[in-house]
């Protein structure tokens, strides 16, 4: 297979998606310390909203990827064997490693065998694994979608609107479902069918299938990025208006949660309900039309800064969580009387820093390489 071009804007979404996630979960260790109040609940709020495409994103960056490499069918074997190298064998390390510091485990024997391989296949070792989870689903599922959409898209190529109509159904079909996710999990749990219901009930929360859009949306640009690209650019205006619109009535629904006395939440910014579909399919096309501009407008440094970023994102996303615990208490340390928000902060950048110098540094040697999926350093020129 010929190697197609590289699609410059990728790692400036890997890279913001990944800073993203390193904020969110930064947000989640400061808000609800009892020392935060309403200015802070509110003002990471703010902050969270802008961070939630995060997960969507990096699924929309798979889908995108792979129908954008792979347009003419997969080899199964060697298509898995690299995904393992590249994807699986860097999370099974890092559960252990996560094991090991935070799940009390000392030694692996037989009375804890059973469990690191419940960790391994419901990604419990630390609490940012469940997408990994989640992702596996996708590329061992990915060349039978494939095929599908491959018939559905040459079927209707030659009708364009009939193909973007039937999308917008596809997504119509999926906000509902996410209001659905109760009832499905209720009869999964009556039908008690072995390794199918938790899925559906305990780990529905890393079930592929409740993610699908995003992949497909993300195979709607693989297939034809240059023409997706620019209708992106071109409804530009639209798509982040709307992102404003959507932003704000998410931040209505977290201020008014907090209620009175104020009690700092974010359930409204849970993924699997209707709104949030909705919030997050429009912030994935909006982040997509920043990253185009970005790429229009900033120099060359930013740009080799955020591909910095993006190349090292999967390699720091695991090890981000380990990252944050040091972070979260520098942060504590150099600003004991500080507001919670400025703590978050520090521990944000602190967090996302280190996260990428591990991942770099790890990636400097051959079993480095295996915690981070990164490729080998290219050699030099004689």
């Amino acid at each position: 297979m010929a190697k197609k071009a590289k699609i410059d804007e990728i790692q400036t979404l890997r890279g913001l998606a990944f800073l993203a996630v390193v904020l969110q979960h930064a947000i989640g260790h400061y808000a609800y310390v009892p020392e935060a109040g309403l200015a802070d609940g509110t003002l990471l709020g703010v902050w969270l909203i802008l961070a939630k495409f995060a997960v969507p994103m990096f699924i929309f960056i798979t889908g995108l990827v792979l129908f954008y490499n792979y347009p003419d069918g997969v080899p199964y074997g060697p298509f898995l064997l690299k995904r393992f190298k590249d994807i699986v064998l860097p999370y099974l390390l890092w559960s252990l490693i996560y094991a090991f510091f935070f799940g009390g485990i000392q030694t692996i024997n037989g009375s804890n065998v059973l469990q690191i391989l419940h960790d391994w296949a419901t990604g419990k070792a630390s609490y940012h694994l469940w997408y990994v989870v989640m992702v596996i689903q996708l590329y061992v599922c990915f060349p039978f979608v494939q095929k599908i959409v491959q018939r559905v898209y040459r079927a209707l190529n030659h009708n364009p609107g009939v193909l973007r109509f039937g999308f917008i159904l596809l997504c119509v079909g999926y906000v509902w479902l996410t209001g659905q996710i109760g009832e499905i999990s209720r009869w999964a749990e009556e039908l008690h069918v072995p390794l199918l219901t938790p899925l559906f009930t305990e780990y529905a929360d890393r079930n592929a299938f409740y993610f699908f859009i995003y992949f497909l949306l993300g195979a709607a640009a693989g297939l034809n990025f240059q023409q997706w690209k620019q209708r992106l650019w071109n409804g530009r205006y639209g798509w982040i208006g709307l992102y404003a619109i959507v932003s704000s009535i998410l931040m209505y629904r977290i201020v008014a949660s907090f209620g009175e006395p104020v009690h700092i939440q974010y359930n409204a910014t849970l993924l699997l309900q209707p709104f949030m579909a909705v919030f997050l399919l429009v912030s994935v096309l909006a982040v997509g039309v920043i990253a185009i501009a970005f790429h229009q407008k900033a120099g060359s440094k930013p740009i080799a800064w955020m591909a910095f970023i993006g190349q090292y994102s999967y390699g720091a996303y695991l090890a981000h969580a380990f990252m944050l615990t040091f972070s979260t208490a520098a942060a504590d340390w150099l600003l004991p009387d500080s507001n919670m928000t400025l703590r978050t902060a520090v521990a944000f950048v602190l967090c996302s820093l280190l996260s990428l110098i591990l991942a770099k540094l790890l990636g400097r040697f051959r079993i480095g390489r295996l915690l981070t999926g990164a490729p080998a350093p290219r050699k030099a020129n004689a």
